[in-house]
């Protein structure tokens, strides 16, 4: 590496990126950006559809149009600001990449691309350049790039051809209706590529093959066969040669699919033919604009021009099915079970000892007793969670709710949590006891100059708001909640009189769980000063009391600072003696409750990998138009991702007694957000989309769904609600306008445009839904057919003479 400039001033060189809105490319937007600037706009970009996230080039583009009216095309660069490199081969996995880019010691952004997946690697590299070059030279840095690549990660083939195309785009974004995406971006320093020429000798390996030449420019009409050219394949043979290209692993999409087009086109298939007979094999379906991109590419190099005729003589419905796949509005989300190697070990291993035991779900047993060690961590242990930002501190605080039916054991599996750190608070509260036995018979006197004895405990049950501030104010520390009954717990908030009501009471929880200072002036009691307001909360509830409290309580988010977790049915155990993990796991809560003051800090991977998360959940909270509560509850997952940290470093880092490292280290950080987002979160949509309801107005979203199906209807417009239930009819049109961007995000509606102007979109529906929907249809004609039926004899019966 040859280098000119140090890290920081790197960082600090900005990049001309051009963008465009779409494919189409009628107008474009300029920006001079750093690589980190331009990571943000990468990760925080996000549409509903592939098709609808913006594109970027790093090219200087000119004011010349295509006959469509495009500006994006070769003739039309003027000169290169860097090159992009597009890997849709599905082998190499995003860390690969980044490892080896870091290795070549350049600057350079590497993202994934919307189609990825973590089982379907698909990325893009960004290199920039020291300054604005001239088109040609752009070919050699995509070969200098593309040759290190390949010589490094021992590939045969890494860039897609169309990375040597002088003028083509990107995508840049996520789809937030595709919630496999695991959307990343990173960034490396170093040098330019352009000054590399130690880098040189790979331009040869790299350059453009022949196969990817040839995929440009020979006859698309023409494909190779066993013994040589081969033309006219049939349909079946063609859409074979798709299929198999989309399955297998390793083989690029572009070039299959530009032949499959290239012949269909030869053979006189109209636009909306070759887009249903590709749908099943592209990310978007039919309407993947990448198709469309080849198909226009295709008619326009060959002078094949979109036969008058759209619809053939069913040439282009071979194998064509709908593209989306409609949500099961009515199906349940199954929660995963408990993930191997994420835990900490002693809770990993008490976890599933207890579970045997008891026959209970290993998962509810591990996340309680995460929750008791959050309640016996100290809160003078405590992590700065920005490195600059000296005003934010979290510390291991949870609020868990177990979400089952009675069966389900809830209750033992809480007691088996909790009996370490009741033992530690049965300890002090007979210290409690002995002490203010002691002060209570002094002389009064003395006993006017004597303190009383702090009443300091680690775990609170069944009390009210003033018997715990009580004990709160002389447990500076925090301590845990232990509710056997939620619902017990949110209802004591409501059952005061009219004259406090419940808002105070839920303040006071609210401010319970971020931590701080409180303090409370009344007459009589005088000033209550609390040092530090600070609980943890462990509890069980049935779905049907939860899920009438979401409805009637106010939205302030208390809810949605729970962590609930979906308790599988119980089993039958074993009677077995009991393992040494549980003294272990005794002994772990001891040791926690006897921490020292630390200030947690992470290392420089925890923090870059804390920064990725916290863009992924700013992404996850668009979720808001379809779930609010969701959406509400993910928006805590900053804080909740830092307490995690605290807890598996604290578990398993204790040096000696008291004592704990300070920094936390980029694994831990790894493992606790696997851990939120491979586990916790599913079981969060599991509660909000089963118990709570599939979207926000679910009645309203299932209710038109029903009509859909019941009616067989292939389009829907406001003025079809109008003809529903009484849920439907009284929806007004901004209502309305809610549940059908709902549905449209769950994959029954496309919108169209009305044709008249000025009127309200007209909504198609997936015919998706009437094949896979198909019994539940009948069931929703038959219950509506009752219902009718019902009130005719109720009104028209009259009286027998």
């Amino acid at each position: 590496m040859t280098g000119h400039a140090d890290g920081e001033d790197l960082a600090k060189v900005k990049v001309h990126v051009t963008f465009f809105r779409d494919h189409a490319a009628a107008r474009y937007t300029t920006d001079n950006l750093t690589l980190m600037d331009l990571h943000e706009r990468v990760l925080n970009a996000a549409r509903r559809e592939k098709g609808k996230l913006p594109w970027l080039k790093l090219a200087i583009f000119g004011n010349k149009r295509t006959d469509q009216n495009s500006l994006r095309h070769d003739a039309n660069v003027t000169q290169i600001t860097g090159i992009e490199l597009d890997y849709d081969d599905e082998m190499i996995a995003f860390d690969d990449v980044v490892k080896v880019v870091k290795e070549m010691g350049i600057c350079a952004l590497i993202y994934t691309s919307p189609s990825h997946s973590p089982d379907a690697p698909r990325w893009r590299i960004l290199a920039q350049t020291s300054q604005p070059l001239p088109p040609k030279m752009r070919a050699k840095l995509v070969a200098r790039l593309n040759g290190f690549l390949i010589a490094k990660l021992g590939a045969q083939k890494i860039a897609a051809s169309e990375s040597f195309t002088l003028s083509q785009a990107y995508y840049y974004g996520w789809v937030t209706t595709k919630q496999d995406r695991d959307h990343r971006a990173e960034v490396t320093l170093g040098d330019f590529i352009d000054l590399r020429d130690d880098l040189a000798q790979y331009e040869a390996v790299g350059a453009k093959t022949a196969d990817q030449a040839s995929a440009e420019e020979s006859d698309p009409f023409e494909y190779a066969g066993h013994y040589g050219p081969k033309r006219g394949k049939t349909d079946e043979e063609l859409l074979a040669l798709l299929k198999q290209s989309r399955a297998t692993r390793g083989k690029g999409w572009r070039e299959p699919m530009l032949l499959f087009i290239g012949s269909t086109v030869g053979k006189g298939w109209s636009d909306l033919q070759i887009k249903l007979a590709c749908a099943p094999y592209s990310d978007d379906g039919e309407h993947d604009p990448d198709i469309q991109e080849l198909i226009d590419y295709t008619r326009k190099k060959f002078g094949r021009p979109e036969p008058d005729k759209a619809e053939g003589d069913g040439a282009g419905n071979a194998g064509a099915k709908p593209a989306v796949d409609p949500v099961d509005l009515w199906g349940k989300f199954e929660p995963p079970s408990l993930p191997r190697g994420l835990l900490p070990d002693v809770i990993e291993r008490f976890a599933h000892d207890q579970g045997m035991d008891m026959g209970a779900d290993m998962s509810a047993i591990a996340v309680s007793a995460l929750a008791v060690c959050a309640g016996a961590i100290p809160d003078s242990v405590r992590l700065q969670v920005k490195r600059h930002n000296t005003g934010w501190f979290e510390a291991a605080r949870l609020w868990v709710a177990l979400v089952g039916p009675p069966s389900s054991k809830k209750s033992p599996i809480m007691t088996a949590a909790a009996r370490p750190l009741r033992r530690v608070d049965a300890d002090q509260a007979r210290d409690y006891a002995d002490q203010r036995a002691v002060y209570d018979k002094l002389p009064k006197e003395e006993k006017l100059k004597t303190n009383p004895p702090k009443q300091v405990r680690s775990i609170l049950q069944d009390t009210t708001i003033e018997a715990a501030q009580d004990v709160l104010k002389d447990s500076p520390d925090g301590l845990l909640c232990y509710q056997d009954e939620l619902s017990g717990w949110f209802g004591s908030m409501d059952k005061y009189s009219a004259g406090r009501g419940s808002a105070k009471d839920r303040s006071f929880w609210l401010e319970a769980f971020n931590g701080g200072t409180y303090s409370v002036q009344r007459v009589g009691r005088g000033l209550v000063y609390i040092d530090n307001l600070s609980i943890s909360l462990l509890g069980g509830i049935q779905p049907e009391p939860i899920r009438q409290i979401a409805d009637e309580a106010v939205d302030d988010g208390l809810l949605q600072r729970l962590l609930p977790i979906m308790v599988s049915p119980a089993k039958a155990g074993r009677d077995e003696a009991a393992s040494p993990v549980v003294a272990e796991y005794t002994a772990l809560i001891r040791n926690l409750h006897c921490l020292g003051n630390a200030t947690l800090r992470f290392d420089d991977g925890a923090q870059a990998y804390r920064q990725e998360l916290e863009l992924k959940h700013l992404n996850l909270q668009s979720l808001e138009f379809v779930h609010r509560k969701l959406a509400a509850h993910i928006g805590k997952y900053d804080g909740i991702f830092a307490r995690l940290c605290v807890i598996w470093h604290c578990t398993e880092n204790m040096v000696g007694f008291g004592d704990i490292p300070a920094v936390i280290s980029e694994a831990t950080a790894q493992r606790a957000g696997a851990f939120l987002h491979g586990f916790v979160l599913p079981h969060a949509m599991a509660f909000y989309t089963t118990v709570l309801g599939f979207s926000n107005d679910h009645d309203c979203v299932t209710a038109v769904a029903g009509y859909i199906l019941s009616h067989g209807l292939t389009k829907i417009t406001n003025r079809d609600l109008k003809r529903g239930d009484r849920v439907m009819r009284r929806l007004s049109p901004e209502a309305a306008l809610a549940v059908f961007e709902q549905l449209e995000a769950f994959g029954w509606l496309e919108r169209t445009p009305s044709g008249l102007r000025g009127a309200p979109a007209h909504w198609l529906v997936n015919p998706a839904v009437h094949q896979k929907f198909a019994e539940r249809a009948k069931v929703e004609a038959a219950r509506r057919a009752e219902v009718r039926q019902t009130i005719a004899d109720a009104v028209g019966g009259g009286v027998e003479p």
